[in-house]
């Protein structure tokens, strides 16, 4: 019995890899179906399974209407094929790279940017953008090979940059998870939203979004701030690119949950985070001095829809109205961030409010007493966010 289950499970990798390994050889990284030059081997047609791969591989062949670029926040938060959002907006490329810095960010806009004027360029703006590590994520890291220059036979791709990027472990095993897990992401950037609702349906809001934060206490605890006048230089020097190029620029911070927004608090990151917001809005204020075309808008002040509450622990059938978990909006959320953003003027409830470098002062003392107000009113939350830290 021992030995026929060891030869059934020892067959049924080998066939896994051997599939892998096929259709690796076949279509690496499942370039050519996703542009239609294949029908798709026997493994099936396949999207994206990794972000940056795809990006480095594909970004400048697009040519869209209005850029949406971002984290994972973005990438989660906006439903790009809405037919509310295309009449609006024209054709939508979604830039929602998951943790990405704005160096990345920076890289991937001045590519699409580079040959082609888009309409409007729209960034979801997060502090951990300017703060988080010193190097590129993703494998293979960029490089001249991301320059135009010998194509590949019957394929509008360079020959150096498909070469490249195809020479690295993240490739094989990205072609690995497409096998276990297909449809992971789209090749403009969007999320799946059936993963997020069979994890919801298996977990329940509450224990998705527990899981989700002690990893994120991580992350803000590991805060890099040698690299954030960095970060901020090279979003000044993008803003003063568009601005030549006459680019109507709309910058939005992130809706967070006030969830999230203890959780920066109790990593001692709260004082850097106003101060952030204060440098955005002073130079935006700058930028539009000179006579550029930007905005910028904040969604990540407390409100009633970033308070909204959490279902309880156990409860798989409740459904938030504006959250996946507490770090990513849902395309509800999302759909109404783009409405406010055109709406050009601050909205009665406090969800997207205008900073300037004239209100910024008083808009933030405002922040820290509603915050204030949070910590003395709900001492059950706190505790359950100080204790992620410990």
């Amino acid at each position: 019995m021992n030995a026929y289950l060891r030869f059934f499970s020892g067959s049924l990798v080998a066939i896994l890899f051997l599939g892998a390994a096929l259709n690796f050889t076949l279509d690496p990284s499942g370039y050519f179906r996703n542009q239609g030059f294949h029908p798709g081997t026997f493994l099936g047609d396949r999207v994206w399974s990794d972000d940056r791969m795809a990006h480095d591989l594909s970004i400048d062949s697009h040519r869209p209407d209005t850029l949406i670029a971002g984290n994972s926040r973005v990438k989660h938060g906006f439903a790009v094929n809405d037919r509310r959002l295309v009449e609006q907006l024209g054709e939508i490329l979604s830039l929602g790279l998951p943790g990405a810095r704005f160096d990345e960010l920076n890289r991937y806009i001045r590519i699409v940017l580079e040959d082609h004027a888009v309409r409007h360029l729209v960034i979801g703006l997060d502090l951990g953008q300017f703060l988080r590590g010193n190097g590129l994520a993703g494998n293979p890291p960029p490089g001249h090979w991301l320059d135009s220059g010998g194509s590949f036979p019957g394929a509008p791709i360079p020959l150096k940059k498909l070469a490249t990027a195809l020479w690295s472990k993240s490739t094989f095993l990205a072609s690995v998870k497409v096998i276990l897990r297909p449809h992971n992401t789209t090749l403009n950037g969007a999320s799946n939203t059936d993963t997020k609702l069979t994890k919801l349906e298996a977990s329940g809001h509450r224990l998705v979004t527990q899981k989700l934060e002690a990893r994120m206490a991580k992350v803000y605890s590991s805060y890099d701030l040698a690299v954030y006048f960095d970060r901020l230089a090279v979003f000044d020097a993008l803003l003063a690119d568009t601005c030549l190029k006459n680019t109507d620029v709309r910058l939005f911070i992130s809706p967070l949950h006030v969830r999230q927004l203890l959780l920066i608090r109790e990593t001692g990151h709260l004082g850097l985070f106003f101060s952030w917001k204060a440098q955005l809005a002073e130079m935006v204020a700058q930028h539009q001095g000179n006579g550029c075309r930007v905005t910028l808008t904040d969604f990540s002040a407390i409100s009633r829809y970033t308070s909204e509450p959490f279902p309880e622990l156990g409860d798989k059938q409740y459904r938030m109205q504006w959250y996946w978990e507490s770090s990513h909006y849902n395309h509800k959320m999302g759909q109404m961030v783009i409405e406010r953003l055109w709406g050009n003027s601050d909205s009665d409830d406090g969800f997207g409010k205008n900073p300037s470098a004239d209100n910024i002062a008083g808009w933030l003392e405002e922040e820290r007493n509603r915050l204030n107000s949070l910590i003395r009113n709900q001492p059950i939350l706190v505790r359950e966010i100080s204790d992620l830290i410990r």
